[in-house]
């Protein structure tokens, strides 16, 4: 019994000293593996008639957390100086940054990429 009651205590302090930290998406290399991607693949355009160029899985981090981050970088086509074109979007697909347009940047901003892996590129871009 003690011995049972040792080795539950012992299995627990390792499960509790786990050092990394799993992505719900760092397995994805494909658009079809989020719903939401493949929604953005089929619409193809923004509300403004950008259309969809390219999309990344991003690994970034914060200056604010060490801890590495997975998010998806949807690129569209600059149709104007005013207008944003790309949005960063976090696994859940919710908009966490996005560039262009008069302010630049909005939202993280300040992020350091790790790695960045191209999972979709329009049909006939290249």
């Amino acid at each position: 019994m003690k011995k049972s009651i040792i080795f539950a205590i012992s299995m627990l302090l390792l499960i509790s000293c786990k050092t990394s930290q799993l992505v719900p998406c760092e397995d994805v290399t494909r658009t079809n593996d989020l719903p939401w991607l493949t929604s953005i693949v089929k619409k193809g355009t923004t509300e403004h008639g950008q259309k969809l160029v390219i999309i990344e899985k991003i690994v970034y981090s914060t200056e604010s957390s060490n801890t590495t981050h997975t998010c998806f970088a949807v690129y569209y086509e600059s149709i104007c100086c005013d207008i944003p074109y790309i949005f960063l979007y976090n696994c859940d697909g919710e908009v966490i940054t996005y560039y262009g347009g008069i302010d630049g940047c909005n939202g993280e901003c300040d992020i350091t990429i790790h790695s960045r892996t191209i999972i979709y590129t329009a049909p006939g871009l290249y």
